[in-house]
């Protein structure tokens, strides 16, 4: 008997996990290892910041910045000015999670860390997609990213071992 108990429950436990995904577009997709972010053209790095924020496929001020809507920020280690040139960033690994911004009122900040290498030796350190939501809110989608990012940014995917 406690062996049929412990064989359903386990069938239980597994039949609640979820599949990830190989479509951007759903919740259960991850940035596979060894994908690409390509910058497709120059991006200024504003004077006395480290990062350029980039909302609706626009680059936008901090001030301008909407928080409760999909912001992009791509973090370099140096202060600007400065331009960053078009160049492919290897993906190192990336990062999604939550954070509690006020537990009394239900608000989050839900987030997506992509960590970047750069062959050529840009000061590149990663670029971080956010949004400020409520706890019954849904987080956001790599294809949600990738609009928000507009025609700057272009994510390149590593198709998976097991593909045939």
């Amino acid at each position: 008997m406690k062996l049929t108990l412990l064989t359903l429950a386990v069938v239980l436990i597994s039949a609640c996990a979820t599949m990830q995904s190989t479509d951007p577009s759903q919740l259960s997709f991850k940035i596979p290892k060894g994908s690409a972010l390509t910058l497709n053209k120059a991006l200024d790095i504003p004077a006395d910041k480290t990062h350029a924020t980039l909302q609706f496929g626009k680059v936008v001020t901090d001030r301008e910045r909407k928080d409760y809507d999909l912001n992009c920020r791509f973090d370099v280690r140096e202060f600007g000015p400065t331009t960053v040139q078009p160049e492919v960033f290897k993906i190192r690994r990336s990062e999604s999670g939550q954070e509690w911004i006020s537990q009394a009122a239900g608000l989050l900040r839900y987030y997506t860390d992509v960590f970047l290498d750069s062959d050529k030796g840009t000061d590149v350190i990663k670029l971080t997609c956010q949004q400020q939501g409520y706890r019954m809110d849904t987080p956001f989608t790599v294809s949600d990213m990738e609009a928000t990012l507009g025609d700057y940014f272009t994510f390149t995917y590593q198709q998976s071992d097991s593909a045939p």
